[in-house]
């Protein structure tokens, strides 16, 4: 058993070491320090959950954390509390899920093919090429954390661990959202082959209540926002389909962009053994027919090979047909789909060898895979000597804050911000003079003279259900400003005491209380089954 765990660390290894570096990598989502920065004020500032953060969209606010898995965050910020810097913590966070997907993998696959073939499961999932462009090439943290806890969804529904099925779906549930709309179909057709279909309703249920505080407000209130604007433009999915050639022939590795046409700065290959050894497996099971997990086997490559279909433009149809679609963005994040389910089908060729071959096979396998993928795992750029406060200040907090900025920006207004927000309102119509203003990511409050009969201003806060006005001590009415959707209020003349809070509507009170009430179940149904 030690050997076995020395070499799945070992694996893990491999393919997240160069995050034990002092420093940071160049990355394509270069906003993660900044997330975590604006999630840690969120908990600091006392608002739980963290839904709208204070300095994003330019320094106007926006519902960050209202629409945007929050697990990832929430882990690093665990971290960050420790002592750890926000540029350490966002590490660790890509080094953990490296663990997670080949100890899931090795697990998932054990339990169906055997200790052998779990390692080389194990060894296809941990290593695949996509795995290196979430990581080291886009730095999606979300679907890195989603694909790692997939095997562990699986793993676990098969052994009938309904807790541990709560936990690690919940957790999936609040990495991805868009991971989720493929995993819960290959669930429902998994738990019908292996029988475990009432296993995976609990779980479904328990994790969907738990993660209500999230799920609920995301689906209801994106229309409050232009999150049609991540279906539009560049992120338009006819852009960005695989060819044939990217997926399973080109060794080309890049650091760029998915573009129009054949040509595109990064790489979208399977991997030459991520789909090779699947083939073989699915060819074999053809021509002998007395082997175990028939349905299992075939499944899983059918259910890979139509994820490998969805990344080529011929699945435009099917595209077109299903609307909800758009919002994958990039075709090729089904990539993330074929390579969990070719992994683990892979692991059966193992036990289609004779006993003595196993493991000159898998010793031979394994340091072939890692001769060919290994390379990949390898950021373009290393900021040997980055700091927190060189991350998070100028220009670089600026590039940051304004970075997604569309994606959930709430549509009270006609434009988008071009340049940074002013650190104090913005006053129109008027003399005031703002004594003290103060602002953190759901509360502003300000102490000011108006010297005019009347004054008009706008405070830097976007609009966004709900935040509520008390002046001088009093509920107060105000409008929203029709260009960039910011809080505009009008006072007569004198001394005034302003106060704006972001409170929650009653939609996420509700979902927020659901959520509340579950956890309370789940740990009292823990607690009762351990006694019993």
């Amino acid at each position: 058993m030690k050997i076995k765990i020395f070499l799945l660390i070992v694996l893990s290894l491999l393919s997240s070491w160069r995050f034990f570096r002092p420093g940071y990598a160049s990355m394509q989502d270069d906003i993660q320090v900044f997330r975590l920065q604006q999630f840690d004020q969120c908990l600091r500032d006392g608002q739980v959950p963290c839904r709208y953060i204070a300095d994003g969209g330019l320094g106007y606010g926006y519902p960050l954390y209202n629409f945007y898995s929050p697990l990832p965050y929430a882990i690093s910020e665990s971290f960050h509390l420790l002592g750890f810097s926000y540029i350490d913590s966002i590490k660790i966070t890509f080094i953990i899920p490296a663990f997670l997907r080949t100890f899931g993998m090795y697990l998932l696959a054990t339990a169906f093919f055997g200790s052998f073939g779990g390692f080389l499961a194990a060894a296809l999932y941990a290593l695949a090429p996509y795995q290196a462009v979430n990581s080291l090439v886009r730095g999606a943290i979300g679907e890195t954390w989603a694909l790692a806890l997939l095997p562990l969804v699986f793993w676990s529904l098969y052994q009938h661990k309904v807790k541990l099925s709560v936990l690690f779906l919940s957790c999936l549930l609040l990495s991805h959202n868009l991971t989720l709309i493929y995993a819960i179909p290959l669930l429902v057709v998994f738990s019908i082959l292996t029988k475990k279909f009432k296993y995976l309703f609990r779980t479904l249920l328990w994790s969907g209540a738990l993660c209500a505080f999230f799920l609920i407000p995301a689906f209801f209130e994106k229309n409050f926002t232009t999150v049609n604007t991540m279906t539009q433009g560049y992120f338009n999915f006819i852009i960005h389909f695989a060819t044939l050639k990217e997926l399973f022939i080109s060794n080309f590795w890049g650091y760029s962009a998915s573009m129009w046409g054949p040509i595109d700065g990064l790489s979208f290959n399977i991997g030459l053994f991520q789909w090779l050894i699947p083939i073989l497996v699915f060819v074999l099971y053809t021509f002998k027919r007395k082997l175990k997990h028939r349905l299992i086997v075939t499944s899983f490559f059918l259910i890979g090979l139509f994820a490998i279909f969805l990344t080529h433009n011929k699945s435009t149809f099917i595209w077109n047909s299903l609307p909800f679609m758009a919002y994958f963005q990039f075709p090729w994040r089904f990539l993330g789909l074929s390579i969990f389910c070719f992994s683990f089908i892979g692991g059966r060729l193992i036990k289609l060898v004779k006993h003595n071959l196993k493991l000159p096979l898998i010793i031979g396998l394994i340091t072939i895979i890692l001769f060919i993928n290994y390379p990949n795992f390898r950021e373009d750029i290393w900021y040997g000597a980055l700091t927190d406060n060189q991350k998070l200040n100028g220009s670089e907090l600026i590039r940051q804050s304004g970075a997604g900025l569309k994606d959930y920006w709430p549509k009270y207004s006609q434009n988008f911000p071009d340049s940074y927000a002013p650190s104090s309102p913005i006053v129109l119509e008027g003399d005031v003079d703002f004594v003290k203003y103060y602002k953190n990511s759901h509360f502003s409050e300000a102490y000011l003279s108006v010297s005019s009969p009347t004054a008009i201003f706008n405070l830097p806060i976007v609009y966004f259900p709900e935040w509520e006005l008390v002046v001088d001590g009093i509920k107060s009415d105000y409008t929203i400003e029709p260009d960039l959707g910011l809080i505009q209020i009008k006072l007569n003349q004198g001394e005034h005491h302003l106060q704006l809070s972001f409170v929650e509507t009653p939609l996420r009170t509700f979902s927020n209380l659901f959520s509340l009430f579950a956890l309370a179940s789940f740990i009292i149904l823990i607690i009762r089954e351990k006694r019993s």
